[in-house]
C-alpha cells in the first residue's frame, strides 16, 4: 500500500521521547525512518549491547522490556553508527546525503561538534530538512541549558496551576506532556517544510523546537490571561484553573467517582442542571438567567449538584448526565481504561509479533486518514539489526560492511 510519505527517508538520532515519537509518526505516516544509535543503544532501550539489562529494568517473562522504547520506536530500522569516529561520521554522511529529514535532539552544540550540524548537513544536502528539538531553543539564555519534560513543566508554569494550593510539593502531570507537544510540532513543521520543499520547488529549511514553547503554547490561555489583564492563574486542583469553583473533574457518586464537566455557563448545561437537581428554590433565581451570575455562583451551584450526584451509582449517573447533555465518564485506572468495549472496537491496542516476547501489545498510533491509511504497528528495532541492509541500500558492499564491523564502527 503507498502510504502518505511512502517517499520520504528520514534519519533519526532521537532519543528518550520528543525526537523518537516525532520520527515515529512519521513512520506509521509510511515514511522509511532508520533509527541510529551508538553501539551500546541509546537511553531508553531495555538492554546494552551485550543484552545484559540494567538494574530495575522492566521484564516480561525474565527479559528485559522498555514500554516507552517499544512505543515509540515502531516502525522504523535499526542501526548502530559510532559517530564519535571520524570513519563513523563518515557512514552517517552517506545516509544523510540522501535523505530528506533528519531528527535529533541531542543538547545544543552536540550536533556541530559532531560534524552534523546544520550548516554543514545542508551544503551536503540543500533539501534536507533538519529538525532539532531541545529544552529551551536553539538560542536565548536557557539554551545550553539541559532539558527534560518535567523540567520543561516545572519552568513554564504549567505545574503551577495543577493540583492544590497547600504545603505539598509542586507536581507534574505523569504524562510527558512537554516531550509529546514538542514531538507533534516537529512533525507539523517538517511535514509543511517538506510540502514547501515539493511545492516550491525550493530547498530543505531548519526546525527549531523547544519543549518549553510546546507547552507554554498548550497551556489553556494562562499566559494570554497574565499577558494582557496581569492577573496570574492559580491551581484550578480537581477544576480548570480558569473556573475553580466550577466543578469540572471528578466528584463521588455512591460507588465510585465521576468525571463531570458541569458547564454552567452553557445555557443548554443549565437547563439540564435545572431538570436533574430538581431544587426550584435555587435554580429559580432571577440571576441565573444570565450566565455571569450562574458563575459567580458556581461553588454553590456545583454543592448542590454533588448531593444529586452522591446518591446514584456510576453507571446509573453517567447514562443519565450524557443523556441530558452534560458531558460525563467514570473516573478509571489504567487497567479499567483498556478493558473497555470502545477501546476495542477503535482497535486502540494490536497484539504484534516479538522477536523476543513472542507477541507484545502496543497503542496503535493516533493519525487516521481514511483512503492512505496508517502503517500497521510493528516491533522497535533490535539493537543494529537492519545495519547490513540499510548500508547495503546506501551502497555499501560485503567487504565495506565487514571492514566497518571488524573496526567497530558499526
Amino acid at each position: 500500500m503507498e502510504y502518505p510519505l511512502s517517499d520520504v527517508r528520514v534519519v533519526d538520532c532521537g532519543q528518550v521521547i520528543a525526537g523518537p515519537l516525532c520520527a515515529c509518526f512519521m513512520a506509521d505516516l509510511g515514511a522509511d525512518v532508520v533509527k541510529v544509535e551508538p553501539p551500546d543503544g541509546e537511553l531508553f532501550r531495555p538492554e546494552d549491547a551485550t543484552g545484559e539489562e540494567y538494574d530495575g529494568a522492566r521484564t516480561i517473562d525474565g527479559e528485559p522490556f522498555s514500554p516507552s522504547f517499544e512505543l515509540y520506536n515502531r516502525n522504523k530500522r535499526g542501526v548502530t553508527v559510532d559517530l564519535k569516529r571520524e570513519r563513523g561520521r563518515g557512514v552517517m554522511y552517506d545516509l544523510l546525503d540522501d535523505a530528506d529529514v533528519f531528527v535529533q535532539n541531542w543538547p545544543p552544540g552536540v550536533a556541530e561538534r559532531l560534524g552534523l550540524g546544520w550548516e554543514t548537513l545542508r551544503e551536503r544536502n540543500p533539501d534536507l530538512v533538519y529538525a532539532h528539538i531541545t529544552g529551551y531553543g536553539e538560542t536565548g539564555p536557557l539554551a545550553e541549558y539541559p532539558g527534560m519534560d518535567t523540567i520543561a513543566q516545572h519552568i513554564s508554569g504549567f505545574s503551577s496551576i495543577l493540583g492544590y494550593d497547600d504545603d505539598r510539593p509542586p507536581i507534574r502531570s505523569q504524562s510527558s506532556l512537554a516531550d509529546y507537544m514538542a514531538a507533534f510540532s516537529a512533525l507539523s513543521s517538517s511535514l509543511a517544510a517538506l510540502y514547501h520543499r515539493d511545492v516550491n520547488d525550493a530547498g530543505g529549511q531548519k526546525v527549531d523546537v523547544s519543549l518549553l514553547e510546546a507547552l507554554v503554547h498548550n497551556v489553556d490561555g494562562a499566559f494570554e490571561v497574565y499577558n494582557n489583564q496581569g492577573e496570574v492563574p492559580q491551581p484550578g486542583g480537581r477544576n480548570a484553573y480558569s473556573s475553580p469553583d466550577m466543578l469540572y473533574g471528578a466528584a463521588r457518586a455512591a460507588d465510585g467517582w465521576v468525571c463531570v464537566a458541569l458547564l454552567l455557563f452553557s445555557d443548554r448545561v443549565w437547563d439540564a442542571y435545572r431538570e436533574l437537581v430538581d431544587r426550584p428554590e435555587l435554580t429559580g433565581k432571577e440571576k441565573y438567567e444570565d450566565r455571569a451570575g450562574r458563575m459567580d455562583d458556581a461553588a454553590e451551584l456545583s454543592a448542590a449538584f454533588e448531593e444529586w450526584l452522591a446518591d446514584r451509582s456510576v453507571a446509573e449517573a453517567v447514562d443519565t448526565l450524557n443523556d441530558a447533555g452534560i458531558p460525563a465518564a467514570r473516573h478509571n485506572d489504567i487497567g479499567e481504561a483498556a478493558e473497555l468495549d470502545h477501546m476495542a472496537a477503535r482497535d486502540v491496542f494490536r497484539a504484534i509479533e516479538h522477536p523476543t516476547f513472542q507477541e507484545l501489545t502496543l497503542t496503535s498510533s493516533p493519525l487516521s486518514l481514511s483512503e492512505t491509511g496508517i502503517e500497521e504497528p510493528e516491533h522497535a528495532p533490535r539493537l543494529g539489526a537492519d545495519t547490513r541492509a540499510v548500508l547495503a541500500d546506501a551502497g555499501y558492499d560485503e567487504e565495506e560492511i565487514a571492514a566497518l564491523e571488524a573496526d567497530d564502527l558499526i
